[in-house]
């Protein structure tokens, strides 16, 4: 039995001086609900893209954490939330963002957060009002003013209930 509790005691020494890698993942992406419409007219089969991590162009970075939906016949959709195990901080990146498609060719930036924001990421679930007609503008996610981006997507926290 010695053996065993000397083995024991190294390992929990070795835990405790960070020796042993305990892995767990950062939120990236919000989970995000929401409906897509044009002119007020929800519109069905529209591809609803969350992505990670963008590049100055508005293109997802090749390894980006992605999740991808189709809205319904309603125009909703659910998608997300992100993790990743390494945190990305780079400045030559645009951090997570809506991206909307009708052919699942052309992408079009739904809300892009602020570069400069570091991707912020809020603490709770976003609802989102997307409609194709409207012209892509900056924008807060009403509730959490730290999160800025653009798009045609107007975004709010979802209150959590209290059971």
């Amino acid at each position: 039995m010695k053996p065993f509790s000397i083995l024991l005691t190294g390992a929990a020494i070795a835990m405790l001086a960070g020796c042993v890698h305990v892995k767990h993942t950062d939120p990236v992406a919000p989970q995000i609900s929401g409906t897509v419409t044009r002119a007020g007219v929800p519109v069905a089969g529209v591809h609803v893209q969350l992505v990670e991590a963008f590049d100055d162009a508005g293109a997802p970075l090749p390894d980006a954490e992605k999740d991808e939906v189709l809205t319904d016949d309603q125009g909703h959709f659910t998608v997300g939330p992100l993790y990743r195990k390494a945190k990305r901080v780079d400045l030559h990146t645009v951090p997570w963002g809506l991206r909307l498609s009708v052919d699942a060719k052309t992408w079009h930036a739904g809300w892009l957060s602020d570069p400069t924001m570091l991707g912020s990421v809020p603490k709770a679930p976003v609802s989102a009002m997307c409609d194709l007609a409207v012209d892509s503008k900056t924008s807060a996610i009403a509730g959490d003013l730290a999160a800025m981006g653009k798009g045609p997507c107007i975004l709010q926290l979802i209150e959590k209930t209290k059971k």
